[in-house]
């Protein structure tokens, strides 16, 4: 009895492993026969090309007139008017503005009859000191109250004139702050207009630390091109030129300041305008006859994956290229990657091994 129950547990035995060992094989051939049947990824691939490549550096700033000028009031008072308008040009001294002449013409009538009756006094009491019949104290305090009747009556003068607002500079009118009625002040520093020149216009940039080598010797050409574009009119190229490089850096941006201006040809001359945003391409080098890709090749900022080929099936292999030199879409790859052909599209879930099918190109060279 024992003997026949020791037998039928060595049976069970033997068939659990047995069932174990079929659904091992099983499940393992199942995997195999789903890796043989998974179809080859799709992918685009591109060969490297020799360019002429760029390093540049992009930085956008507001065009500013080089002259530009705020026209304050130098008196208060209302205005009375405004000879003016957005757009206008101006030559210097051109009249702009008129504040309230009343009260400044009084003023000044009040100072010259004042003068005048001082200078009277004055030329009578010299005449009678020089004939002795007057004391040098006397001559002494008309001669005073003379020069200070001369210097209120100058006074008044000059503020009368300041009535009449004139223009500072030559250019254009570009801001037209108030109008006729209004009142101004020179306490409230109130402004009548803003003016500036279409000719000599400035675009003031930041430009980060790290690039401070290829400015430290500009005037030397150190930059050999910059190429201004306005975000209105990107399709036309604008002559710019280097005029200032900061001496120092803004401690909380860690950037520092260049000045380029920029001439308008006959073109551009007819829309630039002060205040457009301008992106300003700083050319930092040139590297001649580099081998190339397309940026879209990197993944991770470090993998390309390059496509081998063997008899039976094409396979995607993963290259490391740490911290490539990547300027207009395009990045720097060694000489040797020649000729291989690399994904572009399709790369980022391959695995080292994956099968792989190559599209045709949509634009091919």
């Amino acid at each position: 009895m024992r003997t026949s129950k020791r037998r039928w547990l060595q049976a069970a035995v033997i068939a659990v492993i047995a069932a174990a060992v079929s659904a091992a094989w099983f499940f393992n051939s199942g995997k195999a026969a789903a890796a043989l049947e998974s179809p080859p990824v799709p992918v685009r691939v591109e060969e490297p090309v020799i360019r002429n490549l760029e390093e540049v550096f992009t930085a956008y700033g507001n065009l500013e007139s080089a002259n530009q000028v705020t026209v304050l009031p130098k008196v208060a008072g209302g205005v009375t008017a405004m000879y003016a308008d957005v757009g206008d040009a101006v030559t210097r001294e051109s009249l702009l503005a008129e504040i309230d002449r009343e009260a400044y013409q009084l003023d000044l009538d009040r100072a010259q009859a004042a003068y005048d009756s001082a200078s009277s006094t004055w030329e009578r009491i010299n005449r009678l000191y020089q004939s002795g019949s007057a004391t040098r104290q006397d001559w002494e305090d008309a001669r005073a109250a003379n020069t200070a009747a001369e210097a209120r009556a100058a006074g008044a003068r000059l503020r009368f004139s300041w009535t009449l607002v004139h223009s500072p500079v030559e250019g254009v009118v570009l801001v037209k702050h108030v109008n006729t009625g209004s009142l101004v002040a020179p306490e409230a520093a109130t402004p009548l207009y803003t003016l500036g020149s279409l000719e000599n216009l400035n675009v003031e940039v930041q430009i980060p630390e790290t690039y401070l080598p290829y400015f430290s010797n500009s005037g030397d050409g150190l930059i050999p091109e910059i190429r201004a574009y306005s975000e209105s009119f990107p399709g036309v190229p604008l002559a710019a030129q280097i005029l200032s490089v900061a001496p120092w850096i803004n401690p909380q941006t860690r950037s520092f300041t260049v000045t380029c201006s920029i001439q308008p040809d006959n073109q551009s001359r007819s829309f630039l305008r002060p205040g457009m945003l301008l992106s300003l391409v700083f050319i930092l080098d040139v590297h001649q006859e580099v081998l190339t890709l397309p940026e879209s090749v990197l993944t991770a900022g470090m993998w390309v994956w390059k496509v081998e080929s063997s008899q039976i099936k094409e396979t995607a292999r993963r290259l490391e290229l740490k911290n490539p030199l990547s300027s207009a879409g395009f990045i720097v790859v060694p000489r040797d990657w020649a000729g291989g052909r690399y994904i572009v599209e399709g790369q980022h879930f391959l695995k080292n091994g994956t099968a792989v099918r190559v599209l045709e190109s949509d634009n091919p060279e």
